[in-house]
């Protein structure tokens, strides 16, 4: 029975490395689209090179028609029409690949033309879709231009590395060991006494080890074999025989590592626990000798329970708050920015038509602000808040879309103007007609965010970073143009903390002010500004977080398993070793409570030390998660003595043990 335990159990095992697999699978195929034929993933930044957008994304196209890359560059999905998480992959080379294409995880991709990209940044990532492209001579050329070059070969492997650097897949593999090692235990705790009975017989010590090792390591191969085919048999029916290689490499990877491991466990206890007939002539349980190691894997599962319980709960809670952040962007997907490629001369030429814009699309309820003091730039005299937001009317109405009414509650102005010294200095500096920034904050409103709810805001000169924030003073300019001057507003602009709704619109603002292509040739500017959508990197980013976060509870749930049958194995064993007094104590009318407080007060003793040990080590707000756990734990070693008890009673009373 106990090598169908083991079989089960460590099917189970695999089940959960199947799992570890499809996720680096998908991730593999994220970072390198299979359907497409992608072998190099090149990152670009062009921020030092000689290439403003539009001349970078010519040559882009030139290098790939001279080298024959099929230069395809990823880009997040802004129509609003499907998922939040959808890409589209732009091609340079018309008519090279499908028009869409599945992923691993099921989705559907779309390929588009470059004509995409008239709104967007060059920098970023792009995909090399033909076998035996250039990609040094690509490479070297854009470096020779100052561009900054990173190429990424594919690999499974590159993949896997990733997995092992994040603590949530990491504690998902040291769940899947600690696992194998309880397994282990229970194996040899069952084989105990066969083993000092073949000793006695007279059966050499190595052959025994050699027939135990084997008989636990062939049933985790029978297992791992009948995981690996089912699974690449569902990968390859469910997703695409094309998928079935890489998922099949990396589970077979892990399967190898968690069956080595097993060996080394099963080695190294059956060495503490060598085959002796000295318990049977003692009279003693065989499985004393492997007390010792239980009461490690136990402590040691219990330790990784209550350490992860942390790290899980605030996976859970970030996870929440990127599925937040990723809607957001997903909201912001219509707003766009200027960029300006133009000398510092024709900078200061251009700053009257953009306050000029500023105010026109504030008419149109078509701008939106937000400039936030934070940590990197605190704001001096803020004592009560540890963030200061100034936002427009507009910019409060796209980011608290669909949140709890009301998103804000008033402050008292006598509290918001004695935090706001400091910002009445700036606001003095700001003004477009010099008045004094308390004069200026008279006209502004002041609110905070109401309990349990983050606010958006962008932080200043951050390139459209957002923060979310619970805690920040919100302080709502009526005029984003009467309250900044011509300058400030320029900046602004620049650094993506003023934003304006669809690129139509913001084209057509800027032709009415001057500020399009023929306007600036009229007047002798050589430089151009460009409309550019401002959510592209920002929803790439969340999507790609909002992926991974969620594993670290998968972990915490296999640690939870690996923990309840290290504890289960503990109490067995150590019910057989007081079987002799248990079984009189019971019969003589003794409650298990009775029977079994001594032992289970030890072990709840030594649990609520390891517990306040990992206590010391985590953060405030998720000491209420690993309490829970913990008590999970010590009702799980309570009920395992209660269960193992009990069992051995009915053995002995049946002439079994």
């Amino acid at each position: 029975m106990h090598k169908r335990v083991v079989m089960v159990v460590s099917g189970a095992l695999f089940a959960l490395l199947a799992l570890v697999a499809t996720v680096v699978t998908d991730l593999y195929d994220r970072e390198y689209p299979q359907a497409i034929g992608v072998a190099e993933r090149i990152g670009l930044d062009f921020g030092s090179s000689r290439f403003g957008d539009v001349e970078a994304f010519d040559r882009l196209a030139e290098l790939d028609a001279d080298l024959g890359l099929g230069l395809v560059k990823i880009a997040p999905d802004l129509t609003g029409g499907g998922a939040v998480d959808r890409k589209v992959f732009v091609a340079f080379t018309p008519g090279a690949l499908p028009g869409e294409f599945r992923w691993f995880g099921g989705g559907v991709a779309e390929v588009v033309g470059r004509e995409r990209l008239a709104n967007s940044y060059a920098s970023g990532s792009y995909l090399v879709t033909r076998p035996g492209a250039r990609v040094d001579a690509f490479a070297g050329a854009l470096t020779e231009a100052g561009v900054k070059v990173q190429v990424r070969v594919a690999s499974v492997a590159e993949s896997v590395d990733f997995v092992l650097g994040e603590g949530s897949f990491l504690a998902a593999l040291l769940a899947a060991f600690a696992l194998i090692v309880a397994l282990a235990l229970f194996w040899l705790s069952m084989k105990a006494r066969g083993r000092a009975l073949r000793v006695l017989a007279g059966s050499p010590v190595w052959r025994i080890q050699v027939q135990d090792l084997a008989g636990f390591v062939g049933g985790l191969l029978v297992s791992g074999a009948v995981v690996l085919v089912a699974a690449g048999l569902y990968v390859g029916l469910a997703h695409d025989w094309l998928y079935v290689g890489p998922f099949v490499r990396v589970l077979l990877g892990l399967q190898l590592a968690v069956i080595g491991a097993a060996m080394a466990a099963v080695l190294l206890m059956s060495a503490s626990a060598w085959p002796s007939a000295r318990m049977l002539a003692t009279r003693q349980p065989a499985v004393r000798s492997l007390r010792t190691a239980v009461v490690v894997v136990q402590a040691a599962t219990f330790l990784l329970v209550v350490s992860s319980a942390g790290p899980a709960w605030t996976a859970y809670r970030q996870a929440s708050a990127t599925a937040a952040e990723t809607a957001m962007w997903q909201r912001l997907s219509d707003q766009v920015g200027i960029t300006f490629g133009v000398s510092e001369r024709e900078m200061v030429a251009v700053e009257p038509r953009i306050g000029d814009l500023v105010g026109d699309a504030e008419e149109r309820d078509a701008l939106a602000f937000s400039y936030t003091f934070g940590e990197q730039n605190r704001l001096p005299g803020l004592t009560d808040y540890p963030a200061a937001s100034l936002v427009n009317q507009r910019w409060l109405d796209l980011v608290t879309e669909g949140a709890p009414r009301p998103a804000l509650e008033p402050v008292p102005r006598e509290e918001a103007l004695r935090n706001g010294s400091g910002l009445a200095a700036n606001l003095e500096l700001w003004s477009r007609d010099r008045l004094p920034g308390e004069q200026v904050l008279g006209g502004f409103e002041f609110f905070r965010p109401v309990t349990d709810y983050r606010l958006p805001v962008a932080t200043a000169g951050g390139g459209g970073q957002l923060d979310f924030l619970d805690d920040v003073l919100v302080v709502v300019v009526p005029s984003v143009r009467s309250a900044f001057n011509d300058s400030n507003l320029t900046s602004m602009m620049s650094t993506r903390n003023v934003v304006l709704t669809g690129v139509g619109g913001t084209q057509e603002l800027m032709k009415r002010h001057g500020l399009d292509l023929k306007s600036l040739r009229d007047r002798d500017v050589k430089g151009v500004l460009r409309v550019v959508y401002i959510a592209e990197d920002g929803l790439l980013l969340a999507q790609f977080t909002a992926y991974v976060t969620w594993l670290l509870n998968l972990s915490l749930v296999a640690l939870v398993v690996a923990f309840a049958v290290a504890a289960g194995i503990s109490a067995l064993i150590t019910a057989l070793l007081h079987a002799k007094r248990d079984f009189p104590l019971r019969v003589a009318g003794r409650s298990w409570a009775q029977i079994l407080r001594g032992r289970v007060a030890r072990e709840l003793l030594a649990g609520v030390g390891l517990v306040v040990i990992s206590l010391l080590f985590q953060q405030p707000g998720a000491m209420g998660a690993v309490l829970v756990v913990a008590a999970f734990g010590l009702l799980a070693v309570a009920l395992s003595h209660l269960f193992a008890a009990r069992w051995c009673f009915a053995g002995v009373g049946r002439r079994r043990i």
